[in-house]
């Protein structure tokens, strides 16, 4: 019996990079919102620290960290994963007063135009909106690192 059909809220993970300021404003915009399914949210970040992705992340399938930083991840209560546009609609599906546009993306094509603008917005994000450690705080303002250093653990797996 699916978690909707016996009353349950259906659960879903949305796996997001924690030290992109568009994903932690994304993700602080979904709190806001009233979604019809339990959203957890996990930052890329805490499965690497943790090492304990099936704690995190129930019936996660093995990815590479590398594919979790392209782009956000969002899994279902079975370990089903959308990545990317397909994680958005996903969401949306779920949200109040939203729903209606994840019905655009059956529109032949439109599929296809929301990966690649997901994709173009994705591989620029740290460029565009920056980084966490290149935010100011209570304690300043930080000089960006050199080039490369968004993921240390490009070949690594979780799991």
């Amino acid at each position: 019996m699916s978690p909707i059909a016996s009353g349950n809220k259906e659960k879903l993970y949305v796996i997001y990079d924690g030290q992109c300021n568009l994903c932690l404003a994304s993700v602080a915009k979904l709190k806001e919102l009233h979604s019809k399914a339990d959203l957890h949210y996990v930052q890329i970040q805490q499965l690497e620290a943790e090492g304990q992705a099936q704690k995190l992340v129930p019936h996660i399938r093995s990815l590479k960290f590398e594919e979790l930083y392209e782009k956000m991840h969002v899994a279902d209560e079975r370990g089903e994963l959308f990545a990317g546009a397909d994680g958005v609609v996903r969401i949306l599906r779920t949200v109040k007063g939203l729903r209606w546009l994840s019905a655009f993306y059956r529109i032949p094509g439109m599929k296809r135009a929301a990966n690649y603008i997901y994709r173009f917005i994705a591989s620029r994000r740290y460029e565009w909106f920056g980084k966490t450690e290149q935010s100011c705080s209570i304690n300043g303002c930080e000089l960006p690192q050199s080039g490369g250093e968004n993921n240390k653990h490009e070949n690594e797996t979780i799991l």
